[in-house]
Protein backbone atom coordinates (compact mmCIF):
# COMPACT_ATOMS: atom_id res chain seq x y z
CA UNK A 1 0.00 0.00 0.00
CA UNK A 2 1.67 3.23 -1.26
CA UNK A 3 0.75 6.02 1.43
CA UNK A 4 -0.44 9.50 -0.10
CA UNK A 5 1.80 12.41 1.30
CA UNK A 6 -0.01 15.11 2.27
CA UNK A 7 0.56 18.59 0.81
CA UNK A 8 1.56 20.94 3.20
CA UNK A 9 1.02 24.68 2.77
CA UNK A 10 3.75 27.70 2.48
CA UNK A 11 3.24 28.07 6.33
CA UNK A 12 4.17 24.55 6.99
CA UNK A 13 6.63 23.92 4.78
CA UNK A 14 8.52 26.96 6.50
CA UNK A 15 7.50 25.67 10.06
CA UNK A 16 9.06 22.44 8.98
CA UNK A 17 12.40 24.44 7.23
CA UNK A 18 13.14 25.96 10.70
CA UNK A 19 12.33 23.12 12.99
CA UNK A 20 15.22 21.21 11.02
CA UNK A 21 17.77 23.67 11.25
CA UNK A 22 17.08 24.28 14.96
CA UNK A 23 18.00 20.22 14.95
CA UNK A 24 20.77 20.93 13.07
CA UNK A 25 22.05 23.46 15.51
CA UNK A 26 21.70 21.00 17.94
CA UNK A 27 22.73 17.41 16.53
CA UNK A 28 26.10 16.66 13.84
CA UNK A 29 26.11 13.15 11.96
CA UNK A 30 29.59 11.74 12.04
CA UNK A 31 31.13 8.08 11.50
CA UNK A 32 31.91 6.01 14.53
CA UNK A 33 33.39 2.55 14.29
CA UNK A 34 32.04 2.36 10.72
CA UNK A 35 28.86 3.69 11.27
CA UNK A 36 26.99 6.93 10.93
CA UNK A 37 25.72 8.14 14.32
CA UNK A 38 23.78 11.43 15.08
CA UNK A 39 24.98 12.81 18.28
CA UNK A 40 24.36 16.22 20.15
CA UNK A 41 26.73 19.04 19.15
CA UNK A 42 28.97 20.16 22.41
CA UNK A 43 28.13 23.26 24.14
CA UNK A 44 30.59 26.41 22.47
CA UNK A 45 33.44 26.72 24.87
CA UNK A 46 36.58 28.64 24.46
CA UNK A 47 38.93 25.39 24.22
CA UNK A 48 36.74 23.12 22.33
CA UNK A 49 37.33 22.37 19.25
CA UNK A 50 34.54 20.98 16.71
CA UNK A 51 36.74 20.37 13.96
CA UNK A 52 39.26 18.33 16.58
CA UNK A 53 35.91 16.65 17.11
CA UNK A 54 35.20 15.43 13.94
CA UNK A 55 38.97 14.61 13.19
CA UNK A 56 39.11 11.95 16.48
CA UNK A 57 35.49 10.31 15.94
CA UNK A 58 34.67 10.26 12.25
CA UNK A 59 35.37 7.83 9.37
CA UNK A 60 38.88 8.61 7.33
CA UNK A 61 37.43 7.43 4.94
CA UNK A 62 33.77 9.38 5.30
CA UNK A 63 35.66 12.52 5.49
CA UNK A 64 37.90 12.07 2.10
CA UNK A 65 34.40 11.11 0.15
CA UNK A 66 32.83 14.17 1.73
CA UNK A 67 35.95 16.52 1.26
CA UNK A 68 36.51 17.18 4.66
CA UNK A 69 40.15 15.18 4.62
CA UNK A 70 41.70 17.97 2.59
CA UNK A 71 39.73 20.43 3.79
CA UNK A 72 41.05 19.82 7.56
CA UNK A 73 44.28 19.35 6.27
CA UNK A 74 44.57 22.10 5.09
CA UNK A 75 43.28 24.43 7.10
CA UNK A 76 45.42 23.77 10.64
CA UNK A 77 46.48 20.06 11.10
CA UNK A 78 50.12 19.87 10.01
CA UNK A 79 50.07 16.45 10.79
CA UNK A 80 47.38 14.99 8.74
CA UNK A 81 48.96 14.24 5.84
CA UNK A 82 47.18 14.06 2.61
CA UNK A 83 44.90 10.91 2.25
CA UNK A 84 47.09 9.15 -1.01
CA UNK A 85 49.37 8.59 2.06
CA UNK A 86 47.05 5.86 3.56
CA UNK A 87 47.64 3.83 0.41
CA UNK A 88 51.14 3.62 0.92
CA UNK A 89 53.33 0.84 1.64
CA UNK A 90 54.07 -2.51 0.56
CA UNK A 91 50.56 -5.17 -0.48
CA UNK A 92 50.28 -8.44 -0.22
CA UNK A 93 47.62 -10.65 -1.50
CA UNK A 94 46.79 -14.35 -0.85
CA UNK A 95 48.59 -15.15 -3.72
CA UNK A 96 51.69 -13.68 -2.54
CA UNK A 97 51.39 -11.20 -5.46
CA UNK A 98 52.92 -7.56 -4.14
CA UNK A 99 52.59 -4.27 -4.53
CA UNK A 100 55.05 -1.33 -3.59
CA UNK A 101 53.37 2.06 -3.74
CA UNK A 102 55.69 4.95 -2.68
CA UNK A 103 54.60 8.29 -2.48
CA UNK A 104 56.04 10.88 -5.29
CA UNK A 105 54.14 13.86 -4.22
CA UNK A 106 50.49 15.09 -2.16
CA UNK A 107 48.54 13.88 -5.01
CA UNK A 108 51.07 10.89 -7.25
CA UNK A 109 52.40 7.98 -6.29
CA UNK A 110 54.68 5.25 -8.12
CA UNK A 111 53.92 1.58 -7.74
CA UNK A 112 55.69 -1.44 -8.70
CA UNK A 113 53.48 -4.57 -9.10
CA UNK A 114 55.70 -7.91 -8.30
CA UNK A 115 53.80 -11.44 -9.34
CA UNK A 116 53.75 -14.43 -7.20
CA UNK A 117 56.64 -16.33 -7.44
CA UNK A 118 58.86 -13.86 -9.62
CA UNK A 119 61.84 -11.54 -8.51
CA UNK A 120 61.10 -8.50 -10.27
CA UNK A 121 58.59 -7.17 -11.88
CA UNK A 122 56.07 -7.96 -13.85
CA UNK A 123 56.88 -7.53 -17.57
CA UNK A 124 54.23 -6.07 -19.19
CA UNK A 125 53.48 -7.92 -22.58
CA UNK A 126 50.45 -5.12 -23.83
CA UNK A 127 53.49 -2.45 -23.45
CA UNK A 128 56.27 -3.98 -24.88
CA UNK A 129 57.99 -5.69 -22.07
CA UNK A 130 58.23 -2.78 -20.21
CA UNK A 131 58.78 -3.88 -16.40
CA UNK A 132 55.40 -2.66 -14.06
CA UNK A 133 57.78 -0.27 -12.15
CA UNK A 134 57.13 3.26 -11.35
CA UNK A 135 53.88 2.95 -12.66
CA UNK A 136 51.81 6.12 -11.89
CA UNK A 137 48.93 6.25 -9.28
CA UNK A 138 46.56 8.84 -7.61
CA UNK A 139 42.71 9.60 -6.65
CA UNK A 140 41.07 11.34 -8.79
CA UNK A 141 40.29 14.99 -6.81
CA UNK A 142 37.28 15.44 -8.28
CA UNK A 143 36.19 11.86 -7.30
CA UNK A 144 35.08 11.58 -3.43
CA UNK A 145 34.36 7.52 -4.09
CA UNK A 146 38.63 7.16 -2.28
CA UNK A 147 38.78 4.70 -5.25
CA UNK A 148 42.90 4.57 -5.85
CA UNK A 149 43.68 4.26 -9.58
CA UNK A 150 47.13 2.87 -10.98
CA UNK A 151 47.80 3.24 -14.67
CA UNK A 152 48.49 0.03 -16.07
CA UNK A 153 49.76 0.76 -19.37
CA UNK A 154 50.18 4.63 -20.79
CA UNK A 155 48.83 7.35 -19.23
CA UNK A 156 45.35 8.15 -20.34
CA UNK A 157 45.02 4.30 -22.10
CA UNK A 158 42.19 3.68 -19.06
CA UNK A 159 43.80 0.40 -18.64
CA UNK A 160 43.87 0.68 -14.68
CA UNK A 161 44.21 -1.27 -11.42
CA UNK A 162 41.56 0.16 -8.56
CA UNK A 163 42.49 -0.35 -4.90
CA UNK A 164 39.16 0.58 -2.74
CA UNK A 165 39.21 0.48 1.56
CA UNK A 166 36.75 -1.54 2.37
CA UNK A 167 34.25 1.36 3.47
CA UNK A 168 32.91 0.78 7.09
CA UNK A 169 34.80 -1.99 8.33
CA UNK A 170 37.25 -0.04 10.02
CA UNK A 171 40.15 -2.09 8.34
CA UNK A 172 42.47 0.61 6.96
CA UNK A 173 45.36 -2.65 6.26
CA UNK A 174 43.04 -4.19 3.76
CA UNK A 175 41.99 -2.85 -0.09
CA UNK A 176 39.93 -4.28 -2.25
CA UNK A 177 41.42 -4.55 -6.35
CA UNK A 178 39.49 -4.23 -9.62
CA UNK A 179 40.18 -4.00 -13.23
CA UNK A 180 39.18 -1.09 -15.33
CA UNK A 181 39.35 -0.81 -19.07
CA UNK A 182 37.49 1.02 -21.39
CA UNK A 183 34.56 -0.96 -23.10
CA UNK A 184 36.21 -1.01 -26.63
CA UNK A 185 39.47 -1.96 -24.64
CA UNK A 186 38.77 -5.95 -24.22
CA UNK A 187 41.91 -6.90 -26.06
CA UNK A 188 43.07 -6.26 -22.05
CA UNK A 189 41.14 -8.96 -21.03
CA UNK A 190 43.62 -11.60 -22.22
CA UNK A 191 46.19 -10.51 -19.42
CA UNK A 192 43.95 -10.20 -16.30
CA UNK A 193 45.17 -13.36 -15.00
CA UNK A 194 48.66 -11.97 -14.58
CA UNK A 195 46.88 -10.11 -11.83
CA UNK A 196 45.68 -13.55 -9.99
CA UNK A 197 42.33 -13.58 -8.51
CA UNK A 198 41.99 -10.22 -7.61
CA UNK A 199 41.99 -11.01 -4.01
CA UNK A 200 42.20 -8.47 -1.30
CA UNK A 201 45.50 -6.93 -0.57
CA UNK A 202 46.96 -6.92 2.99
CA UNK A 203 49.50 -4.11 3.90
CA UNK A 204 52.70 -5.18 5.70
CA UNK A 205 52.82 -4.52 9.17
CA UNK A 206 56.26 -3.36 8.52
CA UNK A 207 55.45 -1.04 5.92
CA UNK A 208 53.55 1.27 7.66
CA UNK A 209 50.95 4.20 6.06
CA UNK A 210 49.59 7.48 6.87
CA UNK A 211 46.66 6.25 9.13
Amino acid sequence: MVKARKKLTPAQKRAKKKAKEERQKKYMWVFMNGKQVRVKRPEPKDEFDSEEFIRNNADPIWLHQNGMWEYMEQEQDEEMKPFIYNYCGRWKDSEGNVLIIEPVNDSQVHVTYIRAGEDGPLLRPWLDNLPAAKMIGGCDPEDWDASFKIELSKPGDGFCLSLDFHFGTGDYNTVGPSIIRYEKDSHFDKYSYLFGKLSPYKQDSNSGNAH
